[in-house]
């Protein structure tokens, strides 16, 4: 109840400045970057560039149109074959995903904070994540990310990446929390480097190339983490890309059993404050389920 209760009053603190976002006017397109997990916990899609427009017609460039988009662009007969949306009584939800049809067991985000249904907003250069759960009896799969999306570096240089997953303290708050123990991997490949108790590995690479730098973990299940290094020949001042937010909400994976990360929206207005109770009861009677 402590937990509803302050994600009801923090809805309502929210309202009247976020009546305003829902009535501006949408983006006619947005390039966006997706990221999504099977159901055999693979990287289908790492950070693919995706060009996303208004494809249902709803006035708004949401999560709905970028996993769409993505499907029609890069699965093996398009959207019409791997994914699968509907209207639910609280918003859009997701049926389908990368051709695996798995109940409710899914889980988006945006900018690494989770998404409260597929109708939530999506803007130019944001970065799309989206797993299908493996644990459909504990809802386990734990969200996760490093603190740089891409990086640039020269063969001279080594890049510290730091690994957090998406979890809740003992008052249900939502907190970042560092993974340890996490092998790190290097285009598919397993590597020597492991995080540390802070979630960081200090990582050196042998040649000028493009890496696709992952990790997994024998003790928990991770939902694959991205980040894209270029590493040059010539020496470069660093670039990084990092995470637009890292603060998640109350949907969140978790290492205890997760949520199929639905919960109250960012742009609920004052009208909608009391239906948010409503909301997170069904959610949390669908991650007995």
């Amino acid at each position: 109840m402590k937990r509803i209760l302050s994600i009801s009053l923090t809805a309502l603190a929210l309202a009247p400045c976020c009546v305003g976002t829902i009535t501006a006017e949408a983006e006619d397109s947005a390039r966006v970057f997706v990221t999504i997990a099977d159901e055999n916990g693979k990287l289908a899609l790492a950070q693919a560039e995706v060009a996303v427009t208004d494809i249902d017609g709803d006035g708004a460039l949401t999560l709905c149109d970028a996993l769409y988009a993505a499907h029609e662009a890069n699965y093996p007969g398009g959207a019409a074959a791997g994914f699968a949306s509907s209207e639910g009584p609280f918003g859009k939800q997701l049926d389908q995903l990368w051709g695996a049809e798995n109940g409710t067991g899914y889980g988006y985000y945006v900018n690494h904070t989770s998404a409260m249904s597929l109708g939530d907003p999506i803007s130019d250069g944001d970065y799309v994540a989206a797993f299908v759960y493996t644990d459909t009896t504990a809802w386990s799969d734990s969200y996760c990310w490093f603190d740089c999306n891409t990086a640039e570096i020269s063969e001279t240089e080594s890049i510290t990446l730091t690994l957090s997953a998406a979890g809740y303290d003992e008052n249900w708050n939502p907190i970042s929390l560092p993974v340890s123990g996490a092998v790190i991997t290097i285009n598919g490949e397993k590597t020597e480097y492991i995080t540390d108790e802070n979630g960081s590995a200090a990582i050196r690479f042998e040649s000028a190339d493009s890496y696709l730098i992952s990790a997994v973990s024998d003790t928990q299940i991770l939902v694959p983490p991205v980040c894209k290094i270029a590493v040059s020949a010539q020496e470069t001042t660093t670039t990084l890309t990092t995470p637009a937010d890292t603060e998640t909400t109350t949907s969140t994976a978790q290492t205890a059993p997760t949520t199929s990360d639905r919960g109250i929206g960012a742009y609920f207005s004052a009208a909608a404050v009391l239906s948010g109770i409503a909301l997170i009861s069904r959610k949390r009677k669908h991650e007995t389920n």
